[in-house]
């Protein structure tokens, strides 16, 4: 109600302002007279635009017959009425209603003629010569009076008359373009018709070509090849654009559904428009992905998405004027396709030139386009819609291309698989018999380890024990025949205890050697310290040599067992064999990140580099004198316990200058 009553007092001012303006300016708006086209030869291919010399009444609905004295608001061409001149620093506003009104003569000799009335984004209603003809939607003077439709059409003119009066009625609350904006065309009926029906052929083209291309693709990506986007970004891009055209030049909804809300099938006109600019953008970003600038399919979406929200919450006729921002985030986003193109064209990418190909021709038609129109020529609209199939048929090969591609890759993949699962399945079967062979080998190995116990209970047991006899009953004879025993048979004696007693040791040996793999491999954090102290006192518990620790404690997360073994022979070794009066001993560790590097060095006769690697080796001994008692397998044993830790054992040695002694132990 507030809104009509403002709209009645609206009228009521523009009625006093038009009568004002009729004063002031009357010598302009004179009643006009009619268009005298008698003397015009119309043929078969005449067309004649009606676009000048309209009476035009602003804010009044006036039937045929009752235009009296009644002034026109202004003499007009037919264009956007906010064009016109309300006063003289302001144009009428979009929303409105209003009268147009022209007269013409035509000759009496002619062949049969008709009015085309071009679609326009008003409601209006046409007479002709007094009588009612149609009416596109429903003229209102309040926006909940008017129905809005938009339908062009043709409308036959009677044989026998030549002068005709035209006065339509139209009404606008929804466009930011108000009124009839394309003249009227006046033709043969048979050249308007067939005129019409080469644009219905045209149509049929584009929406059907270009319909079936969407849906095909949409298809295809659905059901059978979804990993390439670019299918999907382009299927929403020709189902939109069909949509479009289908909804621009037949608006089906509103025939199918009468009183749908003409703005809401302009806004989803709209949000079509700019859904077919964003998909068409990520179809171009998905397939030169490369050569883009990362952030462009962002600002893409979200342009678009600004836009979409304006479409949703402006009312009309704001709504309407987006067009031009849209238009203009085209243009830029065309210029900079362009450029990527080009790059990219650069890079020898094939399918770059096809897309620079589709663009220009896609250029030129529509270039081309925008030069015809209904009333000039009939078929050149039909091979404009065939160029802009063609064009996007050279897209959709772009797409098979890389369809293509994407199968050929994929086949050669599947070859690969095929390859490489031969070969699996062959390393399979070799892993198996590799399996088997190895099942095989820890059965013998578990033989081996029973043998071993069995042979270290052997000499634990069966072979120790006659030693210990042999060397107790010597002791025993010594004890009896201590005063009858010769000098020499003393010596044989005493020699033969050695024997025993080195014998016995060589069994300890062996026995540490083969118990190192079994014994406590827990590991557990100690004082380095500590440990080098309790090892000095059992090798040297008279003090009798220099033993340097390390300055520094470490603390030392190794197994702690196997470390102290390490150095009881390290440190008895470089004891034992050391030709000088007092042997001097030096240790040292550097906790590196992932292990410890101990150094063991001493002032010994040292080894020539030529035995370095022997004496690593079981039983090596090297110019051993009789009064050391050396059984030739603590170096062995050391190198297996480091070996054993993940660790490198070397040797630093000249003969007569010491030996350096460094070895590695992984921390986990």
């Amino acid at each position: 109600m507030i809104h009509h009553y403002y709209l009645k007092h609206l009228s009521f001012f523009v009625l006093l302002f038009s009568v004002h303006f009729s004063l002031v300016f009357g010598q302009e708006l004179k009643e006009p007279t009619p268009i005298h086209l008698e003397d015009v030869t119309i043929n078969e291919e005449t067309t004649i635009e009606l676009n000048d010399h309209w009476e035009f009444y602003w804010n009044t609905f006036i039937k045929p017959g009752n235009f009296n004295n009644t002034e026109p608001f202004s003499i007009v061409s037919l264009k956007n009425w906010t064009e016109f001149k309300a006063t003289k620093t302001a144009n009428l506003p979009s929303f409105g209603y209003a009268t147009y009104r022209l007269k013409i003569d035509i000759p009496k000799v002619r062949p049969h003629v008709s009015l085309y009335f071009p679609a326009a984004y008003s409601s209006s209603k046409i007479w002709i010569n007094g009588r009612f003809f149609s009416e596109m939607g429903k003229v209102g003077t309040t926006k909940s009076a008017t129905l809005h439709r938009r339908f062009s059409q043709i409308i036959p003119l009677n044989t026998d008359e030549t002068h005709f009066e035209i006065v339509i009625q139209v009404a606008n609350f929804y466009h930011n373009k108000g009124g009839i904006d394309k003249p009227l065309i006046l033709g043969t009926s048979h050249h308007l018709h067939d005129l019409k029906a080469k644009r219905i052929m045209a149509d049929m083209i584009f929406i059907g070509c270009l319909g079936f291309i969407g849906i095909f693709f949409l298809l295809f990506y659905v059901m059978y090849w979804n990993k390439d986007k670019a299918v999907l970004y382009f299927a929403i891009l020709c189902i939109s654009l069909s949509y479009m055209a289908l909804s621009d030049r037949y608006a089906p909804f509103t025939v199918i559904f009468e009183s749908i809300s003409f703005i809401l099938l302009t806004k989803f006109e709209y949000f079509t428009l700019f859904l077919a600019g964003t998909f068409g953008s990520l179809f171009f970003n998905n397939i030169f992905t490369n050569f883009i600038y990362k952030a462009y399919s962002k600002v893409i979406l979200f342009s678009f998405s600004v836009l979409v929200l304006l479409i949703i919450f402006l009312n009309p006729p704001h709504f309407t004027k987006l067009l031009i921002p849209f238009l203009s985030l085209m243009i830029i986003n065309l210029v900079y396709v362009t450029y990527v193109i080009i790059k990219a064209i650069i890079a020898k990418r094939l399918e770059s030139i096809l897309l620079l190909v589709s663009m220009v021709l896609g250029s030129i038609i529509f270039i081309t386009h925008i030069f015809f129109f209904l009333g000039e020529n009939g078929n050149a609209i039909i091979y404009v819609n065939f160029g802009y199939i063609l064009v996007f048929l050279l897209l959709s090969m772009l797409l098979m291309k890389r369809f293509s591609d994407s199968f050929l890759e994929l086949e050669k993949s599947k070859e690969i698989a095929l390859l490489q699962k031969k070969e699996i399945t062959a390393q399979s079967n070799q892993l198996v018999n590799a399996n088997f062979e190895l099942e095989e080998s820890l059965k013998l190995l578990e033989n081996y380890n029973a043998e071993l116990d069995d042979f270290n209970h052997i000499v634990s047991h069966d072979l120790k024990t006659p030693l210990v006899s042999v060397h107790a009953l010597v002791s025993f004879i010594e004890e009896d025949l201590k005063d009858t025993l010769n000098l020499e048979t003393k010596e044989h004696l005493t020699l033969l205890k050695d024997v025993v007693a080195r014998m016995d040791a060589l069994i300890n040996g062996l026995l540490n050697y083969s118990k190192i793999a079994k014994g406590n491999k827990q590991k557990e954090p100690f004082s380095f310290y500590q440990l080098l102290h309790k090892v000095k006192g059992v090798v040297d518990h008279q003090n009798l040599h220099i033993i340097e620790l390390p300055a520094k404690d470490v603390e030392i997360y190794a197994n702690k067992i196997e470390l102290d073994h390490v150095f009881q022979n390290l440190l008895s070794n470089a004891i034992k064999h050391n030709d000088k009066a007092q042997t001097i001993i030096q240790i040292s560790v550097i906790e590196k990140p992932n292990e410890y590097l101990f150094t063991v060095s001493d002032n010994g006769p040292g080894i020539d580099p030529k035995y370095h690697d022997k004496i690593f080796k079981m039983f090596s001994q090297l110019n051993v004198s009789n009064d050391v008692k050396s059984t030739g397998i603590g170096l062995a044993i050391v190198k297996k316990i480091v070996t054993e830790n993940h660790g490198i054992i070397t040797l630093d040695s000249e003969k007569d200058k010491g030996i350096r002694i460094s070895f590695t132990w992984r921390i986990k």
